[in-house]
Parts: structure tokens; C-alpha cells; sequence
């Protein structure tokens, strides 16, 4: 018995789509694999970045650094204080312009979008911030490896033609920081065991003075 024609077609039009959704899975899958920035960054060597760097300026102004993996490698996060200002930028790769991308903002209503490059031994960061105001600024920004602990960073102005600027505005070098694991609940530090026995101490013996 001959089935209906829209059940043939039903199933073929359903086998197209698994076919073509396995098809699509096993494309993606490869590309991905290749243009993970994680693995870029790997295979060039500077996969040291990662982690928390801290620099000191000559009027004594502490600078915090922090570079972390996210979503599998595919992307990495950048975060930098310098007293009250803060800002968080998102680092990725952009297959279709083969290009690394940061965009980000600051905690004073100001954004930067840039590019990553590599030059030499060094990493090259130009970017184009925006100030909530609306006044723009283009900097390049260098980070080199002096040894496993310590990083040279270098800023540099974009001048009007593109060109980056012989001498850099701040040179600094960055010293890498150790985890601090966080505190478990319940385990308090000798201080704080001590300032608690002490208070009830106190509590105890005001009780005794009022009966």
C-alpha cells in the first residue's frame, strides 16, 4: 500500500534538516576548534599574561591588572584600577576580520573599542576611548615579558595620522600577584578568634556586675 504523499515528504523534509543540522554541527565544531583565542594566544606564546599584575607609580598611586579566561578560552577579560577609576574590557578573536578585539567601559561613563597585535616579544593594544563627555583619545598600550614575574608595560599616544608615537607617555613594570584562596565560612583568622573571645569576655563580665 502506497503511503500519502505529504508523509513522504514529511520524512524527507525531516532527514534534510538532521543532515543539515549535523552537517552545521560538525562545520561549526571544526571552525571553532581552529580560531579559539585561547589557542591563538597559546601558540604565540603569551599565554604568561593570565593573572593579576600590580604596579606602583612614582607619586606611590597602586595599579591593579587583572587578565582572566571566560567562556572556554574564547574570550578573556581585562580589569584595571588606578585609585577610584575602574574599567572591564572583553578580548576576542573575530574570525570573519581575522582580527583580536577589545571593547569595554569604565565606571565614569566612558568606553574604548581597539585591536590586539603582536609585535616581536610584545603585544601591541591600540585603542580609541571615549569619555562620557564625548572627548576621544588613541593610545597603543605594549606589554613585554621581562622574567615570569614581572611585566613592562608601555603607553604611547596615537598621533593624528595614525602613526604611534616614538616615546611612550608611562613606562611601568607589573609584578605578578598569588591567588589569595578565598576564606571558608566558619574558619576565621586568630585576630578575629581572639577580638570574639575577648567581646564575650566583656559581655560576661558586665553580666556579673548587673546581678
Amino acid at each position: 500500500m502506497n503511503q500519502p504523499k505529504t508523509a513522504v515528504m514529511s520524512v524527507t523534509l525531516t532527514r534534510t534538516f538532521l543532515l543539515l543540522a549535523t552537517g552545521l554541527l560538525i562545520w561549526t565544531s571544526a571552525v571553532a576548534a581552529q580560531e579559539k583565542l585561547g589557542d591563538l594566544v597559546e601558540e604565540a606564546g603569551f599565554n604568561w599574561m593570565i593573572g593579576r599584575w600590580t604596579a606602583t607609580t612614582d607619586d606611590g598611586q597602586e595599579i591593579e591588572m587583572t587578565y582572566k579566561w571566560g567562556l572556554d578560552r574564547y574570550l578573556a577579560t581585562v580589569d584595571f584600577k588606578m585609585g577610584e577609576y575602574a574599567y572591564r574590557g572583553m578580548i576576542f578573536y573575530v574570525p570573519s576580520e581575522q582580527k583580536v578585539i577589545e571593547i569595554g567601559v569604565d565606571n565614569r561613563g566612558g568606553t574604548a573599542k581597539g585591536t590586539w597585535e603582536i609585535d616581536g616579544e610584545k603585544t601591541i593594544s591600540k585603542s580609541e576611548r571615549t569619555q562620557a563627555d564625548g572627548e576621544t583619545m588613541r593610545v597603543a598600550m605594549s606589554n613585554s615579558k621581562v622574567n615570569a614575574e614581572t611585566m613592562k608595560v608601555a603607553v604611547y599616544q596615537i598621533q593624528a595620522n595614525g602613526e604611534q608615537a616614538d616615546e611612550p607617555w608611562a613606562t611601568l613594570q607589573f609584578k605578578r600577584q598569588k591567588k589569595q584562596p578565598p576564606q571558608k565560612a566558619g574558619n576565621a583568622s586568630k585576630t578575629e578568634q581572639k577580638q570574639k573571645t575577648e567581646s564575650m569576655s566583656v559581655a560576661e563580665i558586665e553580666v556579673e556586675l548587673t546581678r
